[in-house]
């Protein structure tokens, strides 16, 4: 196995582990970014998506992690359009935690 394929394979299996882990699907992540950014409490987001899904595996402690930016998302998960999507929101969402005053616009795609 040359170092190309063995970097290839690492990332593969980083990918899907962090995937497996995250216990979010990728469009409750775009959500929790989404009510974030509109000024939501993660108590009020976590409701909303248990009603909504009751077998989700989301708890309470993770919604507050996912609602900080700190959810990753890899490019195989979603469409390029949602994918680029996910990033505008994530880093509006870093950008809503530095300077909470500020309003920040959403735009769905």
């Amino acid at each position: 196995m040359n170092k190309k394929d063995y970097i290839s394979l690492k990332k593969n299996r980083r990918e899907k582990k962090r995937s497996d882990k995250r216990d979010a699907s990728c469009e409750e992540v775009i959500f929790i970014f989404e009510k974030v950014i509109e000024g939501w409490k993660t108590i009020k987001i976590y409701n909303t998506i248990i009603q909504s899904n009751p077998s989700s595996s989301l708890d309470k402690k993770k919604v507050e992690t996912i609602s900080t930016g700190n959810c990753k998302i890899f490019e195989g998960e979603l469409s390029e359009d949602r994918f680029k999507y996910y990033t505008e929101l994530r880093s509006k969402v870093y950008e809503y935690h530095c300077k909470p005053d500020v309003k920040i616009e959403l735009k769905t795609p």
